[in-house]
């Protein structure tokens, strides 16, 4: 009998572990076909994730057709094969991909035959062809493949959430943007970024207003009660945004460099006209007006180029760039250097080049230049081309406004009210003028 009774015994352990086994083997083959199912999942993502941002960043650059080549050619460097044939971006189905376009702040339209990217474009919406999964051991369940799709939309330049406008890069130090007396900062067409992480990195303490389509702040924020606004509310935290015209060339690198002009400082109080090149300062007097030809004029010295009395700078031809170097030149800044000064009545109505490599560009400070751009002018300043300054803190005291009608990218900004008028500043950009470099492409969707 106790034999009988150990026999049995074994018999329902083999049951029992074959029942065992074959639990184990499911949840095995639940694990590995899931498994597949999430590695086809992220590998469908990543390259619309990457073929979003590509195509983003051709599609204002080079227009539709090469963002869509881009999109093409990412998803299948991304995932080998994914795009098979032509048409597959605009037949207005998306079971085999689609890629469609349209102008922030808008919602992405609903695809369709033979859709194509409207003018002025500045994001784009990807949706992969799907990936086939084919599973290991599904099957047996009645489910043997799988089709993953993805979609990712991006978009490119100043006016694509997160990116900037108005562009304050100081990284750490207070009062990356401060706001004093009745002006106002009023922002069209993009937003405002402060990169500065200070608990005071934007200092509202006046009555003036700050406007935008978007208002970041990475650090903290002072907006005492009965104050201006922030309009909309400002958010906090988030990444710094990246220097959007990082890869703007110094005019060292131009394909025509300037040339050297006059190595000491000049002075003049009676009218002169200059030719572009390399000066060391520039100063203007009295009711004279300095008339510049059309190109780009590099100030080395301390006294870069200041206007002062009732005296102006303008034009002659298509327009000119003003760049703020050092002594070293062409050996980039490590500090101090050429400063841009506007005094008493000085006046600067000259326009920045509308063809070129410096085109849309009015000012460009060395990205190491330190010197502060002071406006201390009765009048006001109107600059038709970007102001950059990646280092260049800018100063509004007893002023008039100033007006960029581009972007604005520097350390810091400032509306000081002491005695005399309260400064306003506006920025418009506008995307159709020219200006190289259009920020770094950023995913919204």
């Amino acid at each position: 009998m106790s034999r009988g009774r150990g026999g049995s015994e074994r018999g329902s352990v083999a049951i029992t572990v074959v029942l065992s086994m074959t639990v184990l083997l499911g949840f095995a083959a639940l694990v590995v076909d899931v498994g597949l199912n999430w590695a086809a999942r992220t590998s469908a993502q990543s390259a619309a994730d990457a073929a979003a941002l590509a195509g983003a960043s051709r599609l204002l650059v080079d227009g539709p057709a090469a963002a869509i080549t881009t999109v093409r050619d990412t998803l299948n460097d991304n995932v080998a094969g994914i795009v098979a044939g032509v048409g597959w971006a605009s037949d207005g189905l998306e079971s085999n991909g689609e890629v469609v376009c349209w102008t922030l702040p808008g919602d992405p339209p609903d695809p369709v035959a033979g859709g194509v990217c409207p003018p002025g474009s500045n994001a784009l919406k990807v949706v992969t062809p799907p990936i086939n999964v084919q599973y290991a051991f599904a099957p047996v369940l009645g489910k043997s493949t799988n089709s993953i799709k993805a979609a990712a939309a991006a978009a490119a330049g100043p006016a694509a959430p997160n990116n900037c406008v108005l562009c304050l890069l100081e990284p750490a130090a207070p009062r990356g943007l401060q706001v004093l007396g009745a002006g106002d900062v009023d922002v069209s067409g993009g937003g405002i970024v402060v990169n500065s992480d200070s608990p005071l990195a934007l200092v509202l303490s006046g009555l003036g207003d700050v406007t935008a389509n978007q208002i970041r702040v990475v650090g903290g924020i002072l907006d005492p009660p009965g104050g201006g606004l922030l309009l909309p509310p400002a958010e906090a935290g988030g990444p710094p945004v990246p220097d959007p015209l990082e890869g703007l060339p110094t005019p060292d690198a131009l394909a025509s460099p300037p040339i050297p002009r006059d190595s000491t400082p000049q002075t003049f109080n009676t009218d002169q006209t200059l030719q572009p090149g390399i000066y060391n300062s520039v100063t203007m007097e009295g009711n004279a007006t300095l008339t510049l030809a059309s190109g780009v004029y590099v100030f080395t010295g301390t006294d870069g180029l200041t206007v002062r009395e009732t005296a102006r700078v303008v034009n002659l031809g298509d327009g000119v760039t003003i760049y703020l170097a050092c002594g070293g030149y062409p050996a980039p800044c490590s500090g101090t250097g050429a400063r841009f000064r506007l005094e008493d009545d000085g006046q600067f109505l000259a326009g920045p080049p509308s063809v070129g490599e410096y085109a849309g560009l009015s000012i460009f400070a060395d990205r190491g230049n330190t010197r502060t751009l002071r406006l201390r002018s009765t009048r006001d300043l109107h600059l038709a081309g970007a102001l950059y300054g990646p280092s260049t803190p800018v100063r509004l005291q007893s002023t008039g406004d100033l007006r960029v009608d581009s972007l604005l990218v520097v350390d810091s900004l400032a509306t000081l009210s002491i005695i005399g008028p309260d400064p306003s500043v506006r920025v418009d950009y506008d995307p159709s003028l020219p200006i190289l470099g259009i920020g770094v492409p950023v995913l919204i969707r």
